[in-house]
């Protein structure tokens, strides 16, 4: 073989390991559930409490034990129920039963608002938009005990008499989280609600339930000074509705039980399957950024819900206050020097 043809073989297999260790490297892969047990995934339709027609997604681990803990998925506002499947996977591999249920608005034909969710452009736009949330945290919290009910009658046979109805964990996306504190509120079984980056809303800005919390912010939990004084109308009025929530989450920190954590560098969709979404941008975030943050929020989830459901305390308390790359922990006593400005 020639030199020049020997040069040219190795220039062609150097491009072919450079392109696939890119695909390896930047291209999302989802990774695996990290529990003990293989998970299987089933469909069901149950009725709500009007009796019209309610399709969900079970998760649960091969083997069932007796009293097997439940947890309730909700999405984010027109989400459904597979918008976190990589978490619940995951929680399901550690030996939860996790049900997920569309958000009520994934349906247009079942939105009463006709697609209009958050609309920041004035003043009254937001006073609306936020008592809209409101009816929209509530009315999805009462699908949630729908779908508890109708494991509580039976209507599964599969998992009747298998599942642990007394204590009861939810978790929620953005506005599935403020619907399961909701939730909460109307029923003392849901003992457990870890809420993923969700506003506080409705019932949830001022009733205390349930009794343990777990909040997972995003790093729009703190404004900036820019964000609150900004020209434009959306991003300063989003960032005003982040900054109220300041000190009710503070409030909600004085409870035992009740856990705040950030993730600095995550966007709000950074918190579910977003994260493993195409990006815009090929050299965005890689794989192993990708992987880290996802591992700190499956650890954090099976840590709480391990604490609350089994009374587990020892991954949770070896979890608390240690900061690194990923995760910081939120002090409620020392919230941002914007986030206080704001609220005065």
């Amino acid at each position: 073989m020639s030199l020049l043809k020997l040069l040219s073989l190795g220039s062609l297999i150097l491009a072919v390991v450079l392109v696939s260790a890119g695909w390896f490297v930047f291209v999302p892969r989802l990774p695996a559930p990290t529990g003990p047990s293989a998970v299987i995934r089933s469909e069901a339709t149950i009725r709500d409490a009007s009796g019209a027609p309610l399709a969900i997604t079970i998760w649960q681990p091969r083997e069932l034990n007796a009293s097997t803990p439940l947890i309730l998925y909700s999405p984010g506002w027109g989400g459904t129920r597979t918008q976190s499947q990589v978490q619940v996977e995951n929680l399901a591999s550690h030996g939860f039963v996790v049900v997920g249920c569309d958000d009520l608005t994934s349906d247009p034909a079942t939105d009463p608002d006709r697609g209009v969710s958050l609309e920041l452009q004035s003043d009254a736009e937001t006073t609306a938009s936020i008592a809209r949330a409101g009816r929209h945290a509530v009315t999805q919290g009462n699908r949630l005990l729908d779908v508890l009910a109708a494991f509580d009658a039976g209507q599964v046979p599969a998992l009747a008499g298998r599942l642990s109805l007394a204590h009861v964990g939810v978790l929620g996306y953005s506005m599935g989280g403020t619907s399961g504190l909701a939730a909460a509120a109307k029923d003392q079984r849901i003992v457990a609600v870890f809420n993923i980056d969700g506003g506080l809303f409705g019932p949830a800005a001022d009733e205390i339930a349930p009794q343990a919390y777990f909040l997972l912010s995003s790093e729009e939990a703190f404004p900036s000074e820019a964000d609150l004084a900004s020209s434009v109308a959306f991003t300063r009025n989003y960032a005003k509705i982040s900054a109220l929530d300041i000190p009710r989450n503070k409030h909600r920190m004085e409870q035992p039980q009740s856990y705040w954590v950030q993730l600095p560098a995550a966007s709000h969709g950074d918190l579910s399957d977003g994260l493993f979404a195409r990006p815009h941008r090929f050299f965005g975030r890689t794989n192993f950024e990708r992987w880290a943050m996802n591992g700190a929020i499956e650890k954090l989830e099976v840590a709480f819900f391990r604490s609350a459901l089994l009374g587990d305390r020892t991954p949770l308390e070896s979890s608390i206050g240690r900061n690194d790359q990923t995760v910081r922990w939120i002090s409620p006593t020392s919230p941002s020097a914007a986030a206080a400005k704001a609220r005065q």
